[in-house]
């Protein structure tokens, strides 16, 4: 059965950042006990992207962070669709 799972992957940044960036992603997948490897529409069992978050600093210590603030939004976004589409 499908569900809205929270995905997080290393953002691409120009060589001359100095940091840890992170993306992060709600979406839609076939199997979520087995959920797709990459952020990507054409990954194997990938129905829909819903959302994503670009360029995150992830920090050192991850406390409030760019990158914790977007893993709590999406998260409760995602436990939100997942109610509205039981």
């Amino acid at each position: 059965m499908p569900a809205y799972i929270v995905m997080t992957a290393t953002a691409k940044m120009p060589t001359t950042c100095k940091g840890r960036y992170r993306r992060v992603a709600v979406c839609l997948v076939a199997d979520p006990q087995n959920p797709p490897a990459m952020i990507s529409d054409r990954a194997r069992g990938m129905v829909e992207i819903v959302r994503t978050y670009e360029r995150l600093h992830a920090g050192t210590s991850g406390g409030n962070t760019a990158y914790a603030r977007a893993m709590a939004e999406a998260a409760e976004y995602a436990a939100t669709l997942n109610a509205g589409a039981a």
